[in-house]
């Protein structure tokens, strides 16, 4: 695996890939994964999910995947100073912002005869949908499979409700804690994340990733990208999906507090014939942190069903 904070769409943002590095030649290489993450957009939650496919892939397949812009600081000094501010550059920020980013991304590090199969999590099914209707894009793009998609009616969800209804009015509140949390030593804050997982049976693997979530600049880009979200994700764009049916892939769970079951109904029951799946395992929406390796078996077998012959 390797990692760094190349600059995209003006952000210094976390690349991780497994295979190929971005900079580096593509060869032979004909197929590739990228991942687009859910928000928050931290690639170190999605390293076994990631390594898992990349391995079941017998190694012959490079994975990337593309942290959201601003949601992962880098921790070398003049990456830090050259982040654009949110409070000046809240287009870089927003979900069209993030969208021009992965564009970028794309257009930059991926040939355009290699071929794409697109894993997107949560918000990242929304951006990977409005990926295929850029023409130029799309046409790299071989499947895309989404996992506990998040592309309609954010707001309206259970959770979507208690983050517009409860949380948003008294955000100062929450807003005032992180920046005191923020003020803690390192290993104090280290302390308190390691009980909160042991509570909540989330491997220690992610402690460096979730000590990141601390810092204070990229809560408030993640809390400014969600609110967008609840803003923006509104009705199911049915257009994008019928046109693009036969190389789409839908993952729903059953305890998804984001996406209920209905919502993969009513498509089902609105797109005849399309390749939409309800979790018999009771995988959370969260899938990286407890479920990555049973993810990245499934993940990886679609991935071979679709492969480029």
């Amino acid at each position: 695996m390797q990692e760094s904070y190349p600059v995209i769409a003006k952000i210094p943002t976390h690349i991780l890939t497994w295979g190929k590095w971005v900079e580096e030649s593509l060869g032979e290489h004909k197929e590739i994964v990228i991942c687009i993450t859910g928000n928050p957009g931290l690639p170190g939650f999605y390293t076994k999910f990631l390594s898992t496919v990349y391995e079941c892939l017998g190694k012959e397949m490079p994975v990337w995947i593309i942290g959201h812009a601003g949601h992962d600081e880098a921790k070398k000094t003049q990456y830090t100073k050259s982040i654009p501010t949110l409070e000046n550059n809240s287009n870089l920020y927003n979900l069209e912002g993030q969208l021009h980013h992965k564009v970028e991304f794309i257009r930059k590090y991926v040939p355009s005869d290699v071929r794409i199969h697109l894993i997107g999590h949560s918000i990242g099914c929304y951006l990977a949908l409005e990926l295929l209707k850029i023409p130029d894009i799309s046409d790299r793009i071989q499947h895309c499979y989404f996992l506990f998609p998040t592309i309609e009616r954010m707001a309206d969800s259970r959770n979507g409700f208690m983050l517009t209804k409860c949380v948003k009015p008294i955000y100062f509140i929450v807003r005032l804690f992180y920046r005191c949390i923020d003020l803690l030593p390192n290993f104090l804050k280290i302390w308190i994340i390691y009980i909160y997982f042991l509570l909540s049976g989330i491997p220690k693997f992610y402690l460096g990733t979730a000590l990141k979530y601390t810092n204070p600049s990229v809560i408030d880009k993640v809390w400014f990208m969600a609110l967008d979200e609840m803003e923006k994700v509104r009705e199911l764009d049915s257009d994008i999906i019928l046109q693009n049916k036969d190389r789409l892939k839908f993952y729903y769970g059953t305890t998804d507090g984001w996406v209920p079951v209905k919502y993969c109904n009513e498509l089902k029951s609105r797109i005849h014939g399309v390749d939409a799946e309800i979790c018999t395992r009771k995988i959370d929406h969260a899938f990286v942190l407890r479920s990555s390796e049973q993810m990245g078996f499934m993940v990886s077998e679609w991935i071979l069903k679709h492969r480029v012959v």
